[in-house]
């Protein structure tokens, strides 16, 4: 790994606490699908660019996705009255 920071390791993180804690406080429709476009931005992100010094990891590349995925569609369901998943 070289010597820069995990700026993508931070945007996940990101991404997953904002998750957890805003979508359900803001139930303002333009926020929610604003968010759930960064949620799928940053799934696309990580299946093309991977995690920095992992990126020759394919399962770990593919899990991340997955769990953003997940989220996403979680969230729809969500909002679409559903139980959680």
């Amino acid at each position: 790994m070289t010597g820069t920071p995990p700026w993508d390791l931070a945007l996940l993180v990101g991404v997953l606490v904002a998750n957890r804690s805003l979508v359900r406080w803001f139930p303002a429709t333009l926020f929610f699908w604003g968010f759930q476009g960064v949620i799928a931005a940053t799934a696309i992100y990580f299946g093309v660019q991977g995690i920095g010094g992992l990126e020759h990891v394919q399962a770990v590349r593919w899990l991340v996705v997955g769990l953003l995925v997940f989220h996403l569609v979680q969230n729809v369901a969500l909002r679409r009255g559903g139980k959680k998943l």
